[in-house]
């Protein structure tokens, strides 16, 4: 059995030794980076209207979440995600949650039940989230 263990040591030893021999493959040519950037072209959107209107919708969907409403179910609910659904973040972060028992066992729900309390009067970076930390 410690023979195999030993070879199974071994040949992960070589497997990382090849890995981090091979990192030093790769080389960034500066020259062609600044050839780059010096042969792009600059745009500028002359649409104000456009960009008024991203800007409404962005702050009329963070105003349509209550932090309040948040704060509860983080509170009753944190360790399935429900609080990070109601948030704008996608259903999967449930299985995520789940799959860690309960966010690495109730600790991600504390992270944003803190998270949310301190940022009260702004939550704009919590909505539309999936990361898996929401802070």
């Amino acid at each position: 059995m410690k023979k195999v263990l030993l070879l199974t040591l071994l040949m992960a030893f070589i497997a990382s030794a090849n890995s981090f021999a091979s990192a030093n493959k790769y080389k960034v040519d500066d020259a062609a980076i600044d050839q780059v950037f010096e042969n792009s072209i600059n745009v500028v959107s002359t649409e104000s209207e456009v960009n008024i209107m991203d800007i409404t919708s962005v702050k009329s969907a963070s105003a349509d979440k209550n932090v309040w409403i948040a704060l509860i179910l983080d509170w009753l609910l944190g360790g399935i995600a429900i609080h990070r659904v109601y948030l704008g973040g996608r259903p999967i972060l449930i299985v995520g949650y789940l799959f860690t028992c309960g966010g690495i066992f109730g600790l991600l729900p504390l992270g944003d039940f803190i998270a949310l309390l301190i940022n009260n009067g702004d939550i704009s970076k919590y909505v539309d989230n999936d990361a898996f930390i929401m802070w």
